[in-house]
């Protein structure tokens, strides 16, 4: 049995594509790159969430990948890991309530993870030597709106 492919059998337009392809004598500055987001608030998209096994210590981690909407670097992505231990507990249930999402136990969230893809955020990303750490405001549109509550006199 012939298992080679051909590129006739292939029923895919790629000719969309056909714009110069960069080589290596290209100059860096003419190809497109991501470029490293800078510290701020942006507005993102969470569009996966895992559970895994942080392979140094064995304790669970929690990992989101966030697109960026908005207001710069818009598509881009970002990830944000939070390990779970006994310390950090209490605030990787706040960031879950912040996305939307209260557990009756703290071993249901495996089971609640795909309810966090599509939650919009406001997010500070803050780096610290070779540290980034990237905090939930909140909903998009309810950080500025709490924001604003605090200058309210009453």
């Amino acid at each position: 049995m012939n298992t080679a492919f051909h590129a006739n059998d292939l029923d895919i337009d790629l000719s969309r594509f056909d714009q110069p392809i960069p080589t290596e004598n290209t100059p860096k500055q003419n190809r497109t790159q991501y470029s490293e987001l800078p510290d701020g608030k942006y507005e993102v998209r969470i569009e996966d969430a895992e559970l895994y096994k942080s392979p140094n210590s064995g304790n669970p981690v929690l990992k989101y990948t966030m697109r960026v909407l908005g207001p710069n670097y818009v598509h881009q992505l970002m990830w944000k890991r939070r390990g779970i231990t006994e310390k950090t507990r209490d605030w990787v249930l706040d960031e879950l309530r912040l996305c939307g999402l209260e557990l009756e136990k703290f071993s249901d969230l495996k089971y609640h993870l795909h309810d966090l893809i599509g939650v919009e955020l406001e997010v500070t990303r803050k780096t610290k030597g070779e540290d980034t750490t990237i905090f939930f405001n909140g909903p998009v549109g309810n950080a500025n709106q709490q924001e604003e509550d605090d200058d309210l006199p009453f």
